[in-house]
């Protein structure tokens, strides 16, 4: 009977108006600086909320406390009720009492049918509603982002008593400081999750940052690098240090081969003197595609991530590292590989294998690809960069032996005449004028072969000496006058009397037998063609000039004509003839160029006399 007492007089406690207005000011005041401190203590929100509700329907004497929090975007109301913080309930933004309070952002007071009428919260809270207080929840901008409700429950005898102005300034007080709560939680939200998006950018611009440290080292490795074995060394030490890995394996395809060089580094990190040391292994081997480690990579051209449990699975095959077979106690953990694009077949693949430290991640094939990428660039342009080389040998070659034949016509012209002259001499002095013009031409092929051989060596000599015009037309004059017989060319030389020069006679021997050549050449079925030689002299220098009364040069090839392989169309001319009459003329320090001539073709040799008693030696 005491409980029953008890409960009733508890009851009639809970129904009525505090005794005294500075008694409820005093429990509003307690209560406010115990939610106070739980905002100060800061509390996880659902336990913050719970407090406040509980609080404000002992001071406002409801039976029933609820929020109900705003989602703007979809337009939904999200339930927080007092004694279940756990469970939530969405409720539309419809027309009712609810959605008005949370679109105007004004207080409703329903009594009576107004309040027990069919609503959105009594499914919600519990209960049949009599009496309902709705104020707007705002935060410190004003805007309503929620919705505080507190109701009174229909009673079994007489009606329950409608909220006062007093309790509805209580619910506001309090629905003030759950908005603080709300606002300063969402805050705090938005706060966390622009610092992880802070830590997650950081995270990201620290490894591009190393991804271009990484390519940096690479693409200033691999430009340094004369052989595939020196770039495979720069690319697998760097990715097995960024990959943490213990091996990193390179396997370059042969072309039409089933075999590739595999290059493998093995890393091992050992502590002494409680410091970690490196020690890094690199091998070479030849191998069949199927027994590299990377022979799935190479079989289907796409990328391999493996994780397997060494304690459980074998290597799966792939024991053969390097072209020798791994020992059992070292299982295969873990393995990322990429293939090297290439066209049109594979150029490789690139792998790491057995992280130090767990299994590879994202980051580690993220890093692997855009290695990958880079590596088959650089063994394309390596690869490109020796077939460009070996090109340009065998361009050399092919253009110093086409030089050769096209400079051995002239002694061979003269050899071929001064024998079937022999032949028909009478006369013993003839026969020994004729083989001492052949063994005069022997020795041009002797003094041919040797600069041949210095141009194999990288130099060119030019010996200056002094050189009589007067006799060295003379003796040039008969072999040029025999070659342009056979073309029925005619040939003038004109020479200042008692000329001094100072030049290499067989060098510049050669450069006047090519122009005349050339202009014979140019004359070859027409009549009355003439090729004219001048020598004279120009201050301190020698100037000669060789021209034709031909169709002169094409303006065409014209700025073109001194480069190797131009020919102005002769049916058996190499475009030879010109570039080497200029680079002797320069390696005497002289000039050549071809001038304006009313008729046929005219070139123009400046030769100084500064070159005078000196043996040149320059780098071809």
């Amino acid at each position: 009977m005491r409980g029953v007492a008890a409960k009733k007089q508890r009851a009639t406690q809970a129904a009525s108006v505090p005794a005294s207005h500075t008694q409820r000011e005093v429990l509003v005041a307690r209560a406010l600086k115990e939610v106070a401190g739980a905002l100060g203590a800061s509390l996880e929100l659902d336990e913050l909320l719970e407090l406040v509700l509980q609080r404000t329907r002992e001071l406002a004497v409801g039976d029933r406390a609820a929020l109900f929090l705003l989602d703007e975007r979809r337009q939904e109301l999200v339930s927080r009720v007092e004694g279940a913080p756990g469970g939530r309930v969405v409720i539309g933004l419809s027309d009712g009492p609810l959605g008005q309070v949370a679109r105007t952002g004004r207080s409703l007071r329903l009594e009576g049918r107004e309040a027990s009428a069919e609503n959105e919260w009594d499914a919600v809270l519990g209960g049949s509603t009599e009496q309902a207080l709705l104020l707007p929840l705002k935060n410190n901008l004003s805007r309503t982002i929620g919705v505080f409700l507190l109701t009174r429950l229909k009673k079994t005898r007489g009606a329950a008593a409608p909220f006062s102005e007093d309790e509805e300034e209580i619910v506001d007080v309090f629905a003030r400081q759950a908005a603080v709560a709300i606002d300063n939680s969402r805050l705090l939200v938005t706060l966390i999750r622009k610092n992880q998006q802070l830590q997650q950018a950081q995270e990201q611009l620290t490894r591009r940052v190393r991804d271009l440290e990484l390519l940096f080292e690479l693409e200033r490795g691999t430009a340094h690098a004369h052989s595939h074995d020196e770039l495979a060394r720069v690319v697998l030490e760097r990715l097995a240090r960024a990959c943490g890995a213990e091996r990193s394996v390179l396997a370059l395809t042969l072309p039409e081969s089933s075999q590739v060089t595999e290059f493998v580094l093995k890393r091992t990190l050992h502590r002494r003197s409680g410091r970690s040391e490196e020690q890094l292994e690199f091998s070479t081997a030849l191998v069949v595609r199927d027994a590299s480690s990377l022979a799935q990579v190479l079989r289907t051209g796409s990328p391999v991530q493996l994780d397997l449990n060494p304690s459980k699975t074998p290597s799966n095959g792939l024991t053969r590292l390097g072209g020798a077979l791994v020992p059992e106690a070292s299982m295969l953990r873990s393995l990322i590989a990429e293939p090297l694009e290439g066209e049109p077949e594979l150029l490789g693949a690139l792998g790491v294998i057995d992280k130090q430290q767990g299994p590879f991640t994202a980051e580690d094939l993220g890093l692997l690809r855009l290695v990958a990428a880079n590596v088959g660039t650089a063994v394309r342009l390596f690869d490109v960069s020796r077939a460009r080389e070996r090109q340009e040998r065998l361009s050399a070659i092919g253009g110093l032996l086409s030089q050769v034949i096209h400079d051995l016509k002239s002694p061979l012209t003269v050899i071929s005449g001064s024998v079937q002259l022999m032949v028909d001499a009478k006369t013993r002095a003839e026969r020994e004028r004729y083989a001492q013009e052949v063994l005069k031409q022997f020795e041009a092929l002797g003094a041919m072969q040797r600069e041949i051989l210095a141009f194999a060596r990288g130099e060119t000599r030019v010996f200056v000496r002094k050189v009589l015009l007067d006799q060295f037309f003379a003796s040039l004059t008969p072999i040029l006058e025999r070659e342009l017989a056979s073309k029925k060319v005619a040939l003038q030389v004109v020479c200042e009397r008692k000329l001094v020069a100072h030049f290499d006679s067989e060098q510049i021997t050669r450069v006047l037998q090519n122009l005349v050549r050339n202009a014979a050449e140019a004359l070859i079925g027409r009549t009355g063609g003439k090729v004219t030689i001048v020598a004279s002299r120009r201050d301190t220098d020698l100037l000669l000039r060789v021209s034709d009364n031909g169709p002169g040069v094409a303006p065409e090839i014209a700025a073109r004509l001194f480069q190797s392989f131009v020919t102005r169309g002769k049916p058996d001319g190499t475009g030879l003839g010109l570039a080497i009459v200029r680079r002797i003329v320069e390696e005497h320090g002289g000039t050549i160029q071809l001038i304006d001539s009313d008729v046929g073709a005219c070139f123009s040799i400046v030769l100084p006399d500064s070159c005078k008693g000196r043996e040149a030696v320059s780098a071809s």
